[in-house]
């Protein structure tokens, strides 16, 4: 059978006529053609080759025998769904008659003959040869389009499941924040309360480091998910990858080598540091948990031109353009065409249980796509791991960042909170009324709306979750607009803006923080928004409609 994405060797005519001087005169018509005839002894070198690109059959009638018809008419049945090898058959008049004759009745109907009279004029010969070899020839056409559309259908299907998955981690990571928010705040609090020597300040010491641990895992599952808090900056990686080396040496240990190619041309990327810092630290420990000891990582910069004409993977497909490459590349055990196919789907590992989350190659992956990258894997077993990173390059220099803010200034309005987990409530009740807000609590936008049609309360602010039952955040927020006018509302979730945004739950450039969140960063956020209101003590709510 034909290898899909072999070449046809569309010159190759098969002549199998093993009497007479049929192949020899044959030949001697097609030699002005640049054709290639090849006589074949027996019917089974014949079906040999039919199957390693040939472009058509010759097939004299006196050479078939019942055997040899079947083990031909096999041949041609096991072609690939697209292939129907043309066959030329020389016969005569007679055995054209004999439409009955069961060898030649069944290589008629289950193969692609054409018959060819004898004496068969060398015109009609050479002119039958060629629409076969036409014939042939799109045959193969057909096959590189259907190869081609298999592999667009199996991207199709691959970033359907990343999507799908990523989804699904958001999902995740949204609820874990909403309880990291709480675990995290109330346990700092409870331990700034407490005297240094305090026998229970390291029980709560290891709460909070277990919450930043459960945090850590939410913001890979955001990566991963396209959806983590992105803060991109013009990078030069011949300064970011050099100034992590040491921390790459250290986590590889003493028993790997460490070796940086990065030349200093590098066009900059625009990235987040953090995140691209986390890239390169995810794979030296993917690296060094499959090297032994002596392996070595070596981390390599270039710059690449793709074009149309530039085919720079097999399994992903690049936009023209400038990039930045980096390849990690390790001398470890590598990796099976399984692992490849899965290596970047959260939770996959081929770690022993308890020595991988399965994390960080997805990670990998998500960071890199949220930066308009793209990321592939070459390995095989035995053979070590190169993991390639493409990055756009970029020529404009942005703006210096902005200062740093201080710190918030003490208010002294009303907040309305609505948020239906108790937890994270009186969390946020608790952060405020520390920078000198009074607080107000509802457990969903219908209590909210009841609150503040009582007017018993002057609200100068609502700070509101966006995922409740009964009534969201959005459908409150749109009540409020609609009520009440010139009111700001500060939206919170454990969702990121740009999730909740692309899920539907929040519109525009409505004011947004996400969890979890330290109590300044609440306070310096409300303080902002109320600020920017200025009217906002002296319009403040009487409840009236």
């Amino acid at each position: 059978m034909l290898a899909r994405g072999a070449a046809p060797r569309d010159d190759t005519i098969l002549i199998f006529a093993p009497t007479g001087r049929d192949p020899e005169l044959i030949a001697r018509m097609l030699a002005g053609l640049q054709l290639t005839p090849r006589a074949l002894p027996s019917i089974g070198e014949l079906c040999a080759e039919i199957g390693s690109g040939a472009g058509i059959v010759i097939l004299a009638e006196e050479a078939l025998t019942p055997e040899s018809a079947l083990r031909l008419v096999e041949t041609i049945e096991a072609q690939p769904s697209w292939s129907d090898i043309p066959v030329l058959l020389l016969t005569t008049a007679v055995a054209i008659a004999r439409t009955s004759q069961p060898v030649l009745e069944a290589l008629r109907q289950r193969a692609n003959v054409t018959l060819l009279e004898r004496p068969v004029h060398p015109l009609t010969l050479i002119s039958a040869v060629q629409s076969a070899l036409r014939a042939r020839r799109r045959q193969y056409d057909v096959r590189d389009y259907l190869a081609d559309r298999q592999r667009s259908e199996e991207r199709v299907r691959q970033a359907q499941k990343m999507d799908a998955v990523g989804k699904l981690a958001g999902g995740v990571a949204h609820e874990v924040n909403n309880m990291m928010t709480a675990v995290i705040g109330f346990a700092d609090y409870a331990l700034k309360q407490l005297p240094a020597d305090h026998p229970v300040r390291p029980d709560i010491e290891e709460v909070i480091k277990a919450g930043t641990r459960a945090a850590a895992v939410t913001q890979q599952l955001l990566a991963f998910s396209r959806r983590q808090p992105h803060q991109p900056s013009l990078l030069s990686l011949q300064e970011v990858i050099p100034e992590l080396s040491k921390l790459l040496e250290r986590l590889l240990g003493a028993e790997h080598e460490l070796r940086l190619e990065v030349p200093r041309d590098l066009p900059p990327v625009l990235a987040d540091r953090n995140q691209l810092e986390q890239v390169l630290v995810n794979l030296a420990l993917n690296a060094r948990d499959a090297m032994e000891p002596g392996g070595r990582l070596v981390i390599a910069g270039s710059i690449v031109e793709i074009d149309d004409g530039t085919p720079p993977s097999s399994v992903v497909e690049i936009r023209t353009g400038r990039y930045v490459r980096i390849q990690v590349t390790d001398t470890g055990q590598g990796m099976s065409p399984e692992a490849r196919e899965h290596a970047f789907e959260p939770f996959y590992t081929t770690k022993p249980l308890g020595q991988g989350t399965g994390l960080g190659l997805s990670t990998v992956y998500g960071i890199i796509k949220q930066s308009g990258g793209y990321v592939w894997i070459d390995s095989r077993l035995g053979e070590g791991t190169t993991i390639t990173v493409d990055l756009p390059a970029v020529s404009e220099a942005l703006p210096a960042p902005a200062e740093r803010a201080p710190g918030p200034s003490r208010g002294r309005e009303t907040v309305l909170v609505v948020e239906d987990e108790p937890l994270v409530r009186r969390l946020a009740r608790r952060a405020l009324e520390e920078h000198g807000y009074t607080v107000l609590e509802a457990a969903d936008g219908r209590e909210a709306i009841a609150e503040l049609a009582s007017g018993e309360h002057p609200i100068g602010l609502v700070l509101s979750d966006l995922v409740m039952p009964r009534m969201s955040g959005r459908e409150l927020g749109q009540e409020i607009a609609r009520r009440y006018p010139g009111l700001p509302v500060l939206f919170m979730s454990g969702y990121t803006g740009e999730d909740v945004r692309s899920r539907g739950l929040l519109e525009g450039s409505a004011p947004f923080v996400q969890k979890p969140f330290t109590a300044d960063a609440l306070a310096r956020r409300v303080r902002t928004m109320l600020d920017g209101n200025p009217a906002g003590d002296a319009a403040a709510l009487t409840g009236s409609c």
